[in-house]
């Protein structure tokens, strides 16, 4: 079994959440209000408490939500856009 330099329980798969928004480290970044070097922190090192967890673990959920059967995501669960000037940025979470 491989060691993980992070708690893979609380831990979010940054590459893939990326992956499946279509989003660039920049896109990331600014949604979150950090530095594209802060998201590539978080691929290798993801964050494990704060609220730079608790947004990507937002961004997560809301991508399950729609992925579900009839689930499309709606009002305030929508899955938001990157560079849309989204309310709860990464910095807005504390």
């Amino acid at each position: 079994m491989m060691d993980h330099p992070f708690d893979v329980e609380t831990a979010v798969d940054v590459v893939a959440l990326r992956g499946e928004l279509g989003w660039t480290q920049q896109q990331l970044a600014e949604f979150c209000g950090v530095d594209r070097s802060t998201v590539s922190t978080w691929e290798t090192r993801p964050p494990t408490k704060g609220p730079a967890l608790i947004l990507l673990r937002q961004l997560q959920a809301s991508l399950s939500d729609a992925a579900r059967p009839g689930g499309v995501a709606t009002g305030s669960d929508q899955v938001p856009q990157a560079g849309a000037g989204h309310p709860r940025s990464c910095a807005e979470v504390e």
